[in-house]
């Protein structure tokens, strides 16, 4: 039988997980990715590098993010968000890339050109879902 969650488990589910899904939606496309992540009891904060995803994201920041934990087949929870992207620059990037710390940030590949130089790629995206609203579910049987 589905539940919804408690206020309380919503927030203990979000803030205990380091991996989501974030969907987003443009030009008729749907994509949902799997993310690293942190919530800070405010919003969802991660980073990425330029691609479709971001490409899209830019075209249409309404998004949808779902974390979840999954014990078996009839044993789950889960959180679905809606929010808001935004990239950040200036204090509210510094201050989500010292919360997500270096074991979150996108590692840098190194590339050694034909001149024999090592090329720096661009930084991550970093970003911020603001949230609008968030619902929780789950199903134990036992």
């Amino acid at each position: 039988m589905l539940h919804d969650l408690s206020p309380e488990l919503t927030e203990h589910l979000l803030s205990t997980q380091f991996f989501g899904r974030i969907g987003c939606t443009a030009d008729g496309q749907v994509l949902v990715l799997p993310v690293a992540y942190l919530y800070d009891g405010n919003a969802i904060y991660g980073h990425t590098r330029e691609g479709t995803k971001t490409r899209m994201l830019r075209q249409n920041p309404t998004v949808c993010f779902e974390v979840d934990e999954a014990c078996s087949p009839t044993s789950w929870r889960s959180v679905v968000v809606q929010g808001v992207y935004e990239e950040l620059t200036g204090d509210d990037r510094i201050y989500a890339e010292q919360r997500l710390g270096p074991g979150r940030v996108a590692p840098r590949s190194d590339v050694i050109s034909s001149t024999g130089e090592v090329p720096q790629p661009p930084p991550p995206v970093v970003y911020r879902i603001r949230i609008l609203s968030k619902t929780g579910r789950s199903e134990i049987k036992e």
